[in-house]
């Protein structure tokens, strides 16, 4: 075998093993992508689990429910630190999902999900009352798309199961 093969055979080689790296390095980056998703949705369930454990608290129910009809001046003041730090919670779980919808976490259809069972608690008169006198202190891009949820109105009554 001549140099000029061997060479030759040596580029092909070279080329091959290339590809294959390429191939791996695609294989591997869609796999971590995979993984990122899972754990954006584990997320999202955290955030559904520490809210919904909240609402088990004693009297968390009650004033959550008064809420849906009534703004802060019908709650005393520890009452209305409840709510308040209720929805700071859960608004700040929604932007985190929000920025994440922005850099394409995950698909856009969870993120759509997620807006429709934030869309059925921004019906709350407290948490709209409570969105304008906080909103300040959340990003301009997500005040846009809380606001236009606000205006779009719920999916379904937040307290409605149907058969």
């Amino acid at each position: 075998m001549s140099l000029e093969q061997i060479y030759f055979l040596a580029g092909i080689v070279s080329s091959l093993a290339v590809i294959a790296s390429l191939i791996f390095v695609g294989v591997q980056l869609r796999h971590t992508a995979n993984q990122q998703r899972i754990a954006t949705a584990v997320g999202y369930y955290d955030i559904f689990r520490d809210h919904m454990k909240i609402l088990s608290e004693a009297g968390m129910v009650d004033l959550f429910l008064r809420g849906l009809d009534h703004g802060p001046e019908a709650f005393e003041a520890a009452d209305r630190t409840r709510l308040n730090v209720f929805y700071t919670m859960l608004t700040r779980g929604y932007q985190v999902m929000h920025y994440q919808a922005e850099k394409k976490v995950f698909e856009e259809g969870f993120w759509l999900h997620s807006q429709n069972h934030f869309r059925d608690h921004l019906a709350s008169e407290y948490y709209r009352s409570f969105w304008r006198a906080r909103q300040h202190h959340f990003p301009p891009g997500f005040r846009e798309v809380v606001d236009g949820l606000i205006k779009d109105g719920p999916v379904a009554p937040l307290l409605e199961v149907s058969s």
